[in-house]
């Protein structure tokens, strides 16, 4: 549980820091070099989730997994919006509104197992399934982005 109290902790923090940053200090926030190293965390969650014992205990790994994930999203979502003109910016957060609102029905639409000790899982599952479908995208869109940008430095 350790793990899971500091992976919610290191959320809340940097969803506090963008919450009440100004577009202009948002891109100090994440420094570019620094990337969190979640992908080990979600390994060995997924690792915990084959070893579980109990419903219960694969419904929570899977919440965690499925937490890590967002994390992975959030930060690929704010380097983005960093790198974007402020047109698109406005255009990336109405997006997002949208997608986390069809991640939920995606999750609901996930349950088949109405109402049982399953249904978590499934939901969380489902959740996942999602939110990695959406970390390529806005990670393929940040490429793209970046690959500008350094062609338009290249020809300076």
């Amino acid at each position: 549980m350790r793990f899971h109290s500091s992976v919610a902790v290191a959320m809340t923090a940097l969803l506090l820091l963008s919450s009440f940053a100004s577009a202009q200090t948002r891109s100090k926030i994440v420094p570019a070099e620094w990337v969190p190293a979640l992908a080990p965390s979600i390994k060995s969650a997924l690792s915990d989730l084959q070893d579980a014992n109990s419903q219960t205990e694969m419904n929570q790994v899977s919440r965690r997994v499925a937490d890590m994930t967002d994390a992975q999203l959030f930060i690929a979502y704010v380097r983005l919006y960093e790198r974007l003109p402020q047109k698109e910016r406005d255009a990336l957060v109405a997006e997002q509104t949208k997608w986390l609102t069809a991640r939920a029905k995606a999750a609901q639409a996930g349950v088949e197992s109405a109402g049982g000790s399953l249904a978590p899982l499934e939901a969380n599952n489902a959740e996942l399934t999602f939110t990695e479908k959406r970390l390529a995208e806005l990670r393929a869109r940040l490429k793209t982005v970046e690959a500008k940008k350094k062609a338009s430095a290249d020809d300076d």
